[in-house]
């Protein structure tokens, strides 16, 4: 990158900033100017989900995001309603709710039918739902050029088939839809210690094997900048959870509930693998994680993988930042189980 044209970035305020090789990688919001965000989640399996909905709300609710959209990658039945359940809860009912309209996976959950049986949704029905590939399609057609962030913190399907996309009268295709628009992709998944990386077979990323297929065609195909957010990073083995606070915030609390019906009883601390994901996807590096920018992700098939080392800068992975020698665990679990406890900007 030109010298030049480094110090005129720099001054638009884009922080924080990482060079490596002559390229930007990581940075959080333009100044003043909230992060527009497409939200992709697993609303089927894992309580931190709406964990990771509650830290994106409260975010909007400082003016630091735009949620452009919300969309589930697989077909569990309520998952759709629990999106818009929390969406209401946080006053925002104009979201967009999506959710796939092809063959995704179709997972049991532990939580999504009573919160959608329990709490005030706008989305009528399931049905009702936008078929998430054509919701993607929509919200980046009208963005501005290099300006969203995809945000995931489930399977690839919909990524897998917004890429296969194909152009439909004036608007272009998926894959030319995200080289044009997007700023980053956020992707939860991947486990970076060891090498070569088969402990993250080894450890059962739920994001890359539910749907090996998609995962490997959008790694592949990706034509944008990603960075991972490995599970070392918010689940097994940072030691980071939050959730246990929740009972603390009112019982029409939505999340509150998904955390109590996936533990059977009171709401306890889980892992933060999805709310470190969106607490990155916002702030991006801040003074929460440092990255490794350079070199890409040779996956195989069967989800394993080596990181190859090289000059390549559209991937990156987190890494934790040591404070007096030591990871900040305390300091990011804190921030991100103050963000999950605040209360709506608007209330219920």
């Amino acid at each position: 990158m030109h010298l030049k044209y480094l110090r005129q970035v720099l001054m638009t305020g884009l922080v924080p900033v990482l060079v490596v090789f002559g390229c930007v990688i990581g940075e959080g919001s333009l100044a003043g100017a909230p992060v527009k965000v497409i939200f992709d989640s697993d609303m089927d399996s894992d309580c931190d989900d709406a964990g990771a909905m509650a830290v994106l709300h409260a975010l909007a609710d400082k003016g630091e995001v735009e949620i452009l959209a919300t969309v589930t990658c697989g077909r569990n039945a309520w998952a759709p309603l629990t999106i818009s359940a929390l969406n209401t809860y946080y006053g925002r009912t104009n979201i967009p709710v999506g959710a796939p309209k092809f063959n995704a996976p179709l997972r049991e959950s532990k939580y999504t039918r009573l919160v959608a049986d329990k709490f005030p949704h706008a989305l009528r029905q399931s049905e009702d739902a936008e078929d998430a590939v054509e919701l993607y399609c929509r919200v980046l057609d009208q963005a501005e050029d290099n300006s969203v962030v995809i945000l995931t913190v489930g399977y690839l399907s919909n990524l897998s088939a917004l890429l296969k996309q194909s152009a439909k009268g004036n608007r272009p295709s998926g894959m030319e839809l995200v080289r044009r628009k997007v700023r980053q992709w956020a992707c939860m998944g991947g486990n970076f210690l060891g090498t070569p990386a088969r402990d993250d077979l080894k450890l059962g990323n739920t994001n890359f094997v539910v749907d090996k297929e998609a995962t490997y065609y959008v790694i592949k195909h990706w034509p944008a900048r990603v960075m991972f957010v490995g599970r070392e990073i918010g689940s097994v083995p940072s030691g980071l959870k939050a959730g246990a606070r929740l009972v603390e915030t009112p019982e029409n609390n939505p999340v509150r509930f998904a955390y109590e019906l996936y533990f059977g009883g009171k709401a306890k601390d889980r892992h933060v693998a999805d709310p470190t994901t969106v607490l990155y996807a916002v702030r991006g590096l801040g003074d929460y994680w440092d990255a490794h920018t350079t070199g890409s992700m040779d996956l195989q098939p069967d989800m394993t993988f080596e990181w190859k080392e090289g000059a390549a800068c559209n991937q990156g992975y987190l890494l934790k930042k040591r404070v007096n020698g030591k990871p900040n665990d305390q300091y990011i679990e804190q921030t991100i189980e103050g963000l999950m406890i605040q209360p709506p900007r608007k209330s219920p």
